[in-house]
């Protein structure tokens, strides 16, 4: 009876549940920057799906530079960019595996009554020739400009390949916004507002996202897409880590990135 009363007295005072068998769940965690982020967390769930017991975790955006730092000085093992790897960033020896393409779209606030302007108009827009939305078929509303810092992959695609952008001069009237959520979000509150960024997260906040020249963002002849990228360190690429950067460079990925509005590298 003694014996048996031991037996209840360690049983009860055990955690509850530690007597049976569980599996901590491994975190992946892929820092850098703000834009692809709803095709990574699609990713992640896809990756889930057939890896239960890993968890995708895909936090606010640090930047591409961010990223690149982290991943280098051995914080985190992934990280996420839209930019190439610079030469004074090379000595980090990273790997670059690009796995999507994300439009770098035009977005209004409502108010502004308009759904497709020209790539000319755009340019005036920002370079301030332009100022009120009826000057261009809206409402009579004044344009409030919203840009990206320079060195924004989204302004430098911009500067790149969209019609007529390489030399306008913004106008010294635009707001600037420092992170890819905090773009978005300056659209969304203000009234006449217009703004540049990643195609997926446009998609998911409230504004209006302009077709140019008539060609929408899923169009082939649309002219201007970032490339989203993973990076890591060779040794990294092994276990869960491997196996999801296996996934989300395979076509296996390509469901899961074209449901998030983005396009299969």
């Amino acid at each position: 009876m003694r014996v048996k009363n031991a037996v209840l007295a360690l049983a009860l005072a055990l955690p509850f549940g530690a007597g049976t068998a569980s599996v901590a769940k491994e975190e992946i965690t892929i820092v850098g920057t703000g834009d692809g982020i709803p095709i990574l967390e699609s990713l992640g769930e896809a990756f889930n799906q057939n890896n239960p017991n890993v968890i995708v975790r895909v936090p606010p955006s640090i930047g591409s530079g961010g990223g690149i730092k982290s991943v280098g000085d051995d914080s985190f093992a992934l990280g996420r960019v839209a930019r190439g790897i610079k030469d004074k960033e090379k000595h980090y020896n990273l790997t670059y595996r690009p796995f999507a393409k994300v439009p770098v779209v035009f977005f209004v606030h409502p108010s502004a009554g308009v759904r497709n302007l020209s790539a000319k108009q755009i340019a005036d827009i920002y370079s301030g020739r332009i100022t009120n939305w009826r000057e261009v078929g809206g409402n009579n509303t004044r344009i409030r400009v919203v840009r990206r810092e320079d060195g924004d992959s989204s302004l430098g695609v911009l500067r790149k390949t969209f019609p007529g952008f390489k030399d306008v001069v913004i106008t010294s009237d635009a707001r600037e916004a420092l992170t890819t959520a905090e773009n978005y979000d300056a659209v969304e509150r203000k009234a006449g507002a217009i703004g540049f960024g990643p195609y997926p997260g446009a998609v998911q906040a409230r504004v209006d996202i302009l077709t140019i020249d008539g060609t929408s963002p899923t169009d082939p002849g649309y002219p201007s897409s970032t490339v989203i990228a993973l990076i890591y360190k060779e040794k990294s690429n092994n276990g869960n880590v491997g196996r999801f950067i296996s996934f989300a460079t395979s076509s296996a990925a390509h469901d899961a990135i074209t449901s998030a509005n983005g396009i299969p590298y």
